[in-house]
């Protein structure tokens, strides 16, 4: 299979997951998990900028109309792709230059930890902060963001175990 229909079925099969199963999930209001992001996380390293941040939109305005949310995933997930480059330059061994895919097996599991913890963190504190739009819940919202951080990184870190265990 080429590279670009292994990208487009990861793109269907996460959004799907994320609509039909994971937007029913919400506990008490402050776990809502987001794992579409993993899509743009993985997207390679070599890609050119405005592709990813034009696939990023996509994948952001995907999950906005089917939860009428109004752009705020779609901002939050362009925000993401935007730093992407600077979190894998930080936390690969020689800047994400040598790098063809993103995955645990190129990054070894700490540094895949780190890179889709702070992409996971920065994309759900933008969207909650987006969402909230105000100070007085400032609390609150980080309370969502970083209970949504943890329980979205954890199902992200399951599925990219499975993926690259599967490949070897």
């Amino acid at each position: 299979m080429t590279k670009a229909f292994l990208h487009i079925k990861r793109f269907f099969i996460l959004i799907g997951l994320q609509v039909i199963v994971l937007n029913n999930v919400q506990i008490s209001g402050y776990l809502n998990p987001y794992i579409y992001i993993l899509f743009i996380m993985l997207l390679p390293p070599k890609m050119p900028k405005a592709l990813v941040l034009s696939l990023a939109f996509l994948t952001g305005f995907t999950v906005d109309v089917f939860e009428n949310s109004y752009g705020i995933h779609a901002a939050a997930s362009v925000f993401m792709a935007y730093v992407r480059p600077t979190v894998l330059s930080l936390v690969s061994v020689k800047g994400g230059e040598d790098l063809e895919t993103i995955g645990i097996r190129q990054l070894r599991f700490a540094r895949f930890f780190t890179y889709s913890g702070i992409l996971c963190i920065l994309h759900h504190f933008t969207l909650f902060y987006i969402e909230a739009f105000r100070l007085n819940e400032f609390i609150d919202t980080f309370v969502r963001a970083l209970t949504s951080t943890v329980i979205s990184l954890l199902i992200i870190l399951l599925i990219e175990s499975v993926r690259s265990n599967s490949h070897k």
